[in-house]
């Protein structure tokens, strides 16, 4: 692996600027926050809804306005297929895409184990396990709004990690679920592995969202370190010239450097994934 590229910016103090000062103070306050934000998170909430380029036609974004619904809030309801479990986020949006608090909470949360992964022999079983959370999500979307709410599911390591078609016949019969239920608006390619680089570069996102940092240069953002249950992934923002001067990845490799517009702004990411070694 390549050393990481250099982040060359200072404060003027001599010190690097990874940190604002009232950042202690930020982490303490958005703590909660920050510990239950995934990587779906950032994919419908910030690259959907307020921060990706107009232009994009990704299909990490959704088509927003053609979802929203006309009065003064929206839903997006979230799956998070972890290694070691599923996570389901319900999350509320006001009509300028800011979070609206559900009940005393930022977001409907709640978890189940194990995760999709350990239904390797029963794909069916696999996708009903997700139907409690399911239950949970439509509990706290307004009946009159479902229709108009999408939802999405993201897996990380656990399916990346299954061998031969395991992991597409999970991913197909959580489809079928959440078509057959019909409770939310979904799509074939809303349900999706997430690979490394999207884990790594959602998470630093979510938690520059958080912070307040996105939209400002990125000597001003911070960097992440996400320790999840089948892998590792880092990720922070580097210049220009150094996101030009990366090495090369041969074809079929990820590349170390993604490029984001975020606010207005091009960042341009050093996102590495390890893969757990007791896997």
């Amino acid at each position: 692996m390549p050393p990481p590229p250099k982040r060359s910016s200072n404060n003027g103090n001599g010190g690097r600027q990874y940190y604002g000062e009232s950042l202690p103070d930020k982490m303490r306050r958005l703590r909660k926050p920050v510990l239950v934000a995934s990587t779906l998170v950032l994919l419908v909430c910030l690259l959907a809804f307020r921060c990706s380029s107009p232009s994009s036609d990704s299909v990490d974004s959704f088509a927003y306005r053609k979802y929203a619904p006309g009065g003064s809030k929206s839903y997006v309801v979230i799956f998070d297929a972890g290694s070691s479990g599923s996570r389901v986020h319900v999350f509320c949006f006001d009509r300028n895409l800011d979070l609206v608090h559900i009940g005393e909470d930022l977001e409907l949360f709640a978890q189940k184990k194990p995760g999709l992964s350990s239904y390797e022999k029963d794909p069916k079983a696999a996708a009903h396990s997700l139907l409690s959370l399911l239950e949970q999500a439509k509990s706290v979307v307004p009946q009159v709004l479902q229709q108009k709410t999408p939802v999405r599911v993201g897996a990380t390591a656990g399916l990346r990690l299954l061998q031969g078609d395991a992991s597409d016949q999970i991913l197909q019969a959580v489809r079928d679920f959440l078509k057959d239920d019909g409770t939310f608006v979904s799509k074939a390619d809303w349900v999706t592995v997430l690979d490394g680089t999207q884990e790594g570069a959602y998470l630093w996102v979510t938690v520059n969202y958080l912070l307040g940092s996105l939209g400002k240069k990125y000597s001003d953002t911070v960097g992440v370190v996400d320790l999840g249950g089948g892998s590792v992934q880092m990720a922070y923002a580097i210049s220009e010239t150094d996101a030009a001067n990366a090495p090369r990845i041969s074809n079929g490799e990820d590349t170390y450097v993604k490029k984001m517009h975020l606010k207005g702004k091009n960042y341009y990411l050093y996102v590495h994934r390890f893969v757990s070694p007791l896997l």
